[in-house]
């Protein structure tokens, strides 16, 4: 099938090795015919790398339009900022044309829901490009847990802080601005564990939140902003079967960074990416967690993302990653922000069923006001 990229900037080179590893292992996968950015120059550089790893140069635009209407496509990859995912996904649903998005699913719950009917009233399939589900190393760790190998889980802790010093994430300033990316990095970083902890732990009740603008200035030393997304967000949540949570993501730390995940059950603990510890010493690592729980899964987690996005458009088969279970992610996500915003717990399907949008509203506000135009 013939695959189209919208957007070509970082992280499409690991969409791109993606692919190359699928090619390599014989898969049937997708040929990367065209790829657009308004950027054309980027555009052009990326077909460059596309054909060095996949031996072809895929045809280049500026216009996603025109792409859509002169390339006859199975299926793209948006890979352009959040609150453009809405739009772009119903041109192309509107084109025939299947659609992976990159997370999160959209800008907000509201524009969310939006992507999901357009994509049941077009008849087109709407997969997410999540990695913290993907790929086999993922895979392994959430089918161990749900076979009970750390037994029954009761709390989940996770810490994500890093040092910008006042620049911006991934040198791009409209992630700090809620009207491009919906909140700060709790929304860009902080989406991709949300799924992550509802797909290991399954759905999360309640969440309280405080967050917080510490750095009310940021600088690349030639665009300078006045940052509306938050850089740090403290949250506890409670899961539906009981189990809790503490989750902190921000962009804010100097000096020192912390990272990590750790899923506590009541027969041991789940070091995402390193290890489970079991109560009587044992230690398993991530790769015997692959040959036990996911042997028969590529291990590049976008080289999964288009397996599934493959299997749903040929096979008509549900992904791991799916719109609906990103959207459930994006409203755990609002519902710190909510929470935050109103100073009081928020249940995640009150901000599902729209009950609850103090915060989205602002979203809203800046979305249609002339501050964000970087």
């Amino acid at each position: 099938m013939q695959l189209g990229f919208i957007g070509c900037g970082v992280i499409s080179i690991e969409h791109v090795e993606g692919l190359v590893e699928l090619k390599k292992k014989g898969l049937e996968t997708f040929e990367l015919s065209a790829v657009c950015d308004i950027q054309v120059e980027r555009a052009e550089y990326f077909a460059l790398e596309v054909e060095k790893r996949l031996g072809k140069r895929p045809a280049v635009y500026s216009d996603y339009r025109v792409m859509l209407e002169k390339e006859q496509l199975d299926a793209v990859s948006i890979l352009v900022n959040h609150d453009l995912h809405h739009t772009v996904a119903e041109d192309c649903f509107d084109a025939g044309v299947n659609v992976q998005i990159q997370k999160p699913l959209a800008i907000s719950p509201s524009f969310g829901h939006k992507m999901i009917s357009d994509a049941q009233k077009y008849n087109r399939v709407l997969t997410v490009s999540e990695p913290s589900l993907l790929g086999a190393a993922n895979v392994a760790m959430v089918n161990a847990v749900k076979d009970g190998i750390i037994g029954s889980v009761s709390f989940i802790m996770d810490y994500a802080t890093v040092s910008l010093n006042r620049g911006f994430f991934a040198g791009t300033p409209w992630r700090h601005m809620k009207g491009k990316a919906g909140a700060g990095w709790i929304n860009d970083h902080g989406v991709h564990r949300a799924h992550f902890f509802t797909e290991i732990n399954g759905a999360i009740d309640e969440v309280f939140a405080y967050t917080e603008i510490f750095e009310k200035e940021l600088s690349n030393g030639e665009v300078t902003i006045k940052p509306t997304g938050e850089d740090t967000a403290v949250t506890v949540f409670k899961f539906n079967n009981g189990g809790l949570g503490h989750w902190m993501c921000a962009t804010s730390a100097h000096g020192e960074r912390t990272g990590g995940v750790w899923i506590y059950g009541n027969k041991g603990c789940l070091r995402p990416g390193q290890h489970v510890a079991l109560e009587d010493g044992k230690r398993i690592l991530i790769p015997e967690l692959i040959e036990r729980y996911a042997s028969d899964i590529v291990k590049h987690p976008f080289a999964h993302s288009y397996v599934e996005l493959w299997d749903a458009i040929v096979k008509n088969k549900t992904p791991i990653s799916s719109a609906q279970r990103g959207l459930e992610a994006l409203g755990v996500v609002f519902a710190a922000l909510e929470s935050a915003t109103i100073g009081l717990p928020v249940k995640v399907k009150d901000i599902l069923n729209g009950k609850k949008h103090k915060y989205e509203d602002t979203v809203f506000d800046e979305m249609e006001s002339k501050k964000v135009n970087l």
